[in-house]
C-alpha cells in the first residue's frame, strides 16, 4: 500500500468518524441528550457553535445511558477505523 492509498483511507475513517457522530446524535434527539448530557454552560465568543457544532456536541455524560452511548461510539468508531485503515477489505 503507497502513501496516497495510506492518506486516502485515513481520511475515509475521518469522515466515517464524523457520520457515525452524525447518526448516533439524530437517533437519540435533542431531548435525551439532554437528559444525558450536560452541556457547557458558559459560553463566549470563542466557545459558541453552528448549527453542525450543536448536533455533534454531545457534552459531558453524566447518567448511565451517556456513559454506554458514549463507550458504543468509541468502540464503531474505533472498529470501522481499524477495518478502514489496517485491513485490505476496503
Amino acid at each position: 500500500m503507497n502513501e496516497a492509498e495510506q492518506a486516502t483511507r485515513i481520511i475515509l475513517s475521518f469522515m466515517i468518524s464524523l457520520g457515525i457522530i452524525f447518526i448516533m446524535a439524530k437517533m437519540i434527539g435533542e431531548d435525551k441528550k439532554a437528559q444525558w448530557f450536560k452541556k457547557r454552560t458558559k459560553s463566549n465568543f470563542f466557545t459558541r457553535r453552528g448549527f453542525l457544532g450543536d448536533t455533534w456536541n454531545f457534552g459531558v455524560p453524566y447518567r448511565w445511558q451517556g456513559f454506554v452511548v458514549v463507550f458504543f461510539m468509541y468502540g464503531l468508531i474505533g472498529l470501522c477505523s481499524y477495518f478502514m485503515i489496517f485491513t485490505n477489505y476496503f
